[in-house]
């Protein structure tokens, strides 16, 4: 049997520790990485960030009450000495894991609203924010207050009345799978439209897809949900740990799907910066180019889909150098007295004397000696 932290581990739970600890650890290492790409690299924390951290902030609390569950039966038949406990500790997840489903939908959304810069693009993205605050809150107070009291969701001894909880697990799961599949339907028409070059629209696309995983994994989690309330009730905290598994592994996948965009200057910036200096020896000079010790600033792409992750101006290490080479050339010209004026009237005999062989080249000096004109 295992021990986590003096904490006895049943056989039966082995596959939820591991996964938990898996996937809310690199759901955190993806939250860093997007903190520190937009704090440092691009210097611009946007709201779609904060969203994404709170996110995982219920995320980890979720992942907490998913041992205080497993400390007090969960994976086990039901035990009555524990069993308050155990429905306290159950009742305290649903919120959390509602809570986590709404922030990440709000940071997609969020970013995506920068993304999508057309009139009709951004009506629907305010129209899909509103709804997901609705179904949010409907979400949260519905499994905060489906009894009255509240604690006669965990203590069957209490006065009061409760509503029917599977149907209302049924709803707010049902309306989870719908705006999962909203959120990846949504982007793709307007993705498709982008002018971008064909792989780079595909890698974009596939980003935003990848949102797809996240559904398939709340289907599951639907069919562990019915089977879970539809066996044997003292066997109830048994089959609940494929739905404390699921649940977990689907919002901090969600979690990390919603980041990947956010890090697109992390990955040009840092990752593969540190690949080419490495493969090149250490030398510098990647994407650069230079004249007579001069280096000229990189260009800018003047398009809406140049800043599709939003990377505040960053556009990688590619850069494009440009030299230009002025030739100057001076004549003397018959009787200048060194007057400006007549350096605009000779203006057309200097002109046609640039063809004559025989003319004597001479330094500008800017003092009004036999000047000619620069071109």
């Amino acid at each position: 049997m295992w021990h986590v932290a003096g904490m006895p581990i049943v056989e039966r739970n082995y596959a939820l520790v591991v996964n938990t600890f898996f996937w809310t650890i690199l759901a955190m290492i993806f939250i860093a990485m997007r903190l520190f790409t937009r704090a440092y690299i691009v210097k611009r924390v946007g709201i779609d960030d904060y969203l994404m951290v709170c996110a995982m902030a219920f995320s980890i609390a979720y992942t907490v009450t998913v041992f205080i569950q497993i400390r007090w039966g969960l994976g086990q038949p039901v035990n009555l000495a524990t069993l308050q406990q155990f429905l306290a500790a159950l009742f305290s997840t649903v919120p959390l894991y509602n809570f986590t489903q709404t922030f990440y939908k709000l940071s997609m959304l969020t970013q995506s609203y920068r993304l999508f810069t057309t009139v009709m693009g951004q009506r629907i993205i305010k129209f899909l924010i509103a709804w997901i605050i609705v179904c949010g809150i409907m979400s949260v107070c519905g499994s905060i207050f489906y009894c009255f009291p509240v604690a006669k969701a965990w203590n069957f001894s209490l006065e009061g009345f409760c509503f029917n909880r599977p149907a209302l697990n049924y709803s707010i799961s049902g309306f989870n799978i719908v705006n999962d599949l909203i959120l990846v339907a949504i982007p793709t028409p307007f993705l498709m439209k982008l002018q971008l070059p064909k792989k780079q629209r595909i890698v974009l696309i596939s980003v935003f897809a990848c949102g797809a995983i996240v559904t398939v994994v709340s289907v599951i989690r639907l069919k562990a949900l019915y089977t879970n309330l539809n066996g044997p009730e003292e066997l109830q905290p048994v089959t609940g740990v494929d739905i404390a598994l699921w649940s977990g592994l689907e919002i901090n996948m969600a979690i990390i799907c919603g980041s990947v965009p956010a890090l697109k200057a992390f990955v040009s910036r840092v990752i593969l910066r540190n690949t080419h200096l490495s493969s090149s020896g250490g030398r510098e000079g990647y994407g650069k180019s230079s004249t007579h010790g001069r280096q000229f600033p990189r260009s800018k792409l003047d398009s809406q889909t140049a800043d599709a992750f939003d990377d505040g101006g960053e556009r990688g290490p590619m850069e494009i150098m440009v030299q230009r080479d002025i030739e100057l050339k001076h004549f003397k010209v018959a009787d200048d007295d060194g007057s400006e004026s007549d350096l605009i009237i000779q203006n057309n005999q200097v002109l046609n004397n640039f063809s004559k062989p025989n003319l004597e080249g001479v330094m500008v000096n800017g003092k009004g000696n036999d000047n000619a004109s620069l071109k």
